[in-house]
């Protein structure tokens, strides 16, 4: 689970947002953290994910 407050996780959608000039839902999108770490939110370690990426990303890492 993310530490990052609700506000934090949508500046950081919102960025992605603006960087693929699409609209997302937020509540379609998850934060991945790529160390796994959850308390590491420095933003080189964070990747905006659908949720269907994200799941397919910890099932190909198997966690």
């Amino acid at each position: 689970m993310s530490l990052l407050s609700s506000s934090q996780k949508e500046a950081i959608i919102r960025r992605r947002s603006d960087k693929d000039g699409r609209v997302h839902r937020i509540t379609n999108l998850e934060i991945h953290h790529k160390d796994r770490n959850t308390n590491n939110n420095d933003p080189r370690n964070l990747r905006v994910l659908t949720i269907k990426e994200h799941d397919e990303l910890h099932r190909r890492a198997g966690y």
